[in-house]
This record gives C-alpha cells, structure tokens and sequence, in this order.
C-alpha cells in the first residue's frame, strides 16, 4: 500500500508541475522543458518501460535529451521501476542529485496545525502578474528562466488556487495548491526577502488548507529539498510526516558541467 500511495504521489506531482515536451516510453514519461527545474527535465520512471531490454531503453532516452541539448536525468523514488533501474544508472556512470523529501498531512491536521493572521490574503485560480513577479523575484530566479516558469503555470491542467499575502497593502509571500483526487499538492511557498520569520508561510498554508478542503481534499503533499533548512524546520513545526526520498540520477561528467556552467 506505501508503494501504491508514493507512485500516486509521484502522478499527481507530475500533473501539477507539467512539462513542455512528453514523450512516452511504455509507463516512463521523457520530460523537457529547458531551464533548471528537474522535474520537468527528467524521466518519470514509475511505470514499467517498453518491452525493451534496460539497455536499449537507456539509449532511447540518453538519445531523447542529447537531441535537445541536455543531459539525460531521471527522477527515482521507491516506487521507480523496473527494478534495478537506480543500479543500471549508477554502474553506466550517473550518480544521485538533488535528494528532495517528499511529505504528507491531513488537510484536518493542517487546518488544526495553522491560525488566521491579520493580513490580506487573495486567492485565484488562474496566473496573475503580481503573483508571479512576487514568487520569482522573491525566489531569486533569473530573468531568462521567466518564460520558461511562466509556462508551467500556464500549462497545469487539475484545478489550481495562487494565493498572495500582502501585509501593509504590500505582496509578502506566497503559495500555489492543485487539487486532484482527494489530494492537494502545495508548491511555491516562498516569502519575500525582509519579511520572513513573521508566520506569514503559515499564512499561507492555511490559505491553501481552507481551498482544498472546499475541493474535497482530505490530504496534502509537498515536496522539500533537504537542504532547505528553514522549509523544513516550517514543516516539522506543522506536523508534515516524511513519506519517502525523490533523487535525480543524471551521469556524473555532465553533473560536473551542469553545475559548473
């Protein structure tokens, strides 16, 4: 049943975070977009692959992004199949990035777990500009990676809330939810530099808590890098339960280039 759960997870975050180009490989999803968010610049790999040898699937998919210029990448979680696609990876030369914790709360719980502050908080369920120059340039993102997250928002297809909190009349923080199937996924919680530490993600969390559950969500994933200290100390604070480790495996020379260019 954790395994069921963890690939459900895994669909639905791949549903709320689309890429631009998918292309199918049995069950894998070969994912590109350009720019530097992995997820939709990797292989979703929680379904079986073609009826291929490993190998071959491998070439296919090492093929798929050198034609676009980028390093191939797959996304692994425990429920990655086939078997032994982490060890394939690794013995041709990848090696694991970006380990990212992915965790889970009732939206009862979050609800419980959070408390109305006296700010202003608005809500819609389409991308506005404000939201957005709020999100990126509180986020530090260049401005050549703009188009490219503008897209994903623009390409979500489950039902969407952006909330944006102002304090003093001024944008302050905000969060991102998308309801599917009795769940709600929380992405983009960020605060604008100067005015952290004062709840206002928690702020935020209720927001979005109070929107899924009029959509019927009864639970809440989000995903958190582990070296995002001040995330996680916010979520541990709001009763997140770990579920399960999501790595990127992409080969380790290119790794080195990535990182270095």
């Amino acid at each position: 049943m954790e395994t069921e759960q963890i690939r459900m997870v895994e669909e639905l975050a791949a549903n709320a975070w689309p890429p631009e180009i998918t292309q199918t490989l049995g069950g894998w999803r070969l994912r590109y977009t350009g720019g530097n968010s992995r997820r939709v610049n990797s292989v979703w790999a929680n379904l079986p692959p073609d009826d291929l040898p490993l190998e071959t699937c491998l070439d296919l998919v090492e093929d798929f992004y050198r034609r676009r210029g980028a390093p191939a990448c797959y996304q692994l979680c425990p429920a990655s199949l086939p078997e032994g696609l982490r060890e394939a990876l690794l013995a041709r030369g990848y090696v694991e990035w970006a380990h990212t914790s992915v965790r889970v709360k009732t939206i009862a719980g979050l609800l419980a777990a959070t408390a109305p502050l006296p700010v202003e908080v608005e809500t819609a369920g389409s991308l506005r500009e404000e939201w957005f120059e709020t999100y990126t340039g509180a986020s530090g993102y260049s401005p050549e990676s703009l188009p490219i997250r503008r897209g994903i928002f623009q390409r979500i297809g489950p039902e969407a809330q952006y909330v944006l909190i102002r304090q003093d009349g001024m944008p302050a923080a905000t969060g991102l939810g998308v309801a599917e199937r009795g769940w709600m996924g929380v992405f983009c919680v960020v605060t604008v530099p100067g005015l952290r530490r004062q709840g206002l993600a928690g702020a935020v969390m209720r927001a979005l808590a109070e929107w899924g559950k009029t959509r019927g969500a009864q639970q809440v994933y989000l995903q958190v890098m582990e070296d995002n200290l001040s995330a996680l100390r916010l979520y541990d604070k709001l009763g997140f339960q770990f579920l399960f480790v999501c790595v990127f495996c992409i080969h380790g020379d290119l790794l080195n280039k990535l990182l270095h260019d």
